[in-house]
């Protein structure tokens, strides 16, 4: 495509391949540490890896935001060819990786970067990617993705609360009252602001709970299924709304390294933009 500008975003955004190849997409990784290893977030290990190693792990993997200099680095390159970037990225208050990205871009001198903190994560992250490469000016995507920031929702099915309660988001006594009763936690990331929705006893009731909550928020501009290690329910889900909106384009994605540290294995995801 010949933009003027480039789009920017970070791995947390589970962009899909196939967006990030035909609209040239920069994916800035963000980092996992296993003790002393560092990985590169879908450079160095990828999803099967990294759950593999998570579930031989008794503590924690910790993660950190790429730095100042990657994304200055990253944006002196494009400035190459470009005559300035939009980068989308996960929201302030679950990583300092949007503050990183600004910094970096005020070193870099006659290149314009608008940094953008999408409040979200994952999918919702990649459309709003998708809809600025579609714009034709670095404004016009800039106006494009403001307006769609307090749109993004993500629906979280976590079937454990283990690695919320490992990553020090829930007390020990919450995350043991949820693992004896069997629960499973439903939370909204909607307007900076990550809510429970639902506990419910089983998994197939609290995906049954998660479709009925979009049906009830509709209608939305772009829809998507993201699961950690659990392919088969996230068709299953994507069969479902495509039957329920016929014609809409419905996206299966994985959930990355870093989310994956604090979601855990089998996690679902509805993720959408309302209109």
């Amino acid at each position: 495509m010949s933009r003027t500008f480039a789009v920017v975003t970070d791995s947390t955004a589970d962009l899909p391949d196939q967006w990030r190849d035909r609209y040239g997409i920069e994916v800035v990784p963000l980092k996992v540490l296993f003790g002393k290893e560092t990985f590169r977030d879908g450079v160095d290990m990828n999803n099967d890896e990294f759950f593999r190693r998570l579930a031989a792990s008794s503590s924690l993997p910790t993660t950190s935001a790429p730095s100042p200099g990657e994304f200055a680095e990253v944006y002196r390159r494009l400035a190459q060819d470009h005559d300035g970037c939009i980068s989308i990225h996960i929201g302030a208050q679950l990583s300092a990786t949007a503050e990183a990205a600004r910094v970096g871009a005020s070193s870099v001198e006659g290149f314009a970067v608008n940094v953008i903190d999408s409040q979200s994560v994952s999918m919702p992250v990649a459309f709003l990617c998708r809809i600025a490469a579609e714009c034709e000016s670095l404004d016009v995507a800039t106006e494009a993705v403001r307006d769609r920031v307090p749109k993004t929702r993500v629906l979280a099915l976590l079937d454990t609360l283990r690695y919320l309660e490992m990553g020090g988001r829930l007390s020990r006594a919450q995350a043991m009252i949820g693992t004896m009763l069997d629960l499973k936690p439903l939370l909204l990331v909607a307007n900076a602001e990550i809510k429970p929705v639902d506990r419910v006893r089983t998994r197939s009731r609290a995906i049954s709970r998660m479709v009925d909550y979009f049906k009830n928020d509709l209608p939305v501009e772009h829809v998507g299924v993201v699961h950690a290690q659990a392919p088969d329910e996230a068709e299953q889900i994507a069969v479902a709304l495509r039957k329920d909106l016929p014609g809409r384009e419905v996206t299966v994605g994985q959930i990355g390294c870093v989310l994956g540290t604090h979601t855990g294995p089998k996690a679902l995801g509805l993720v959408y933009l309302k209109n």
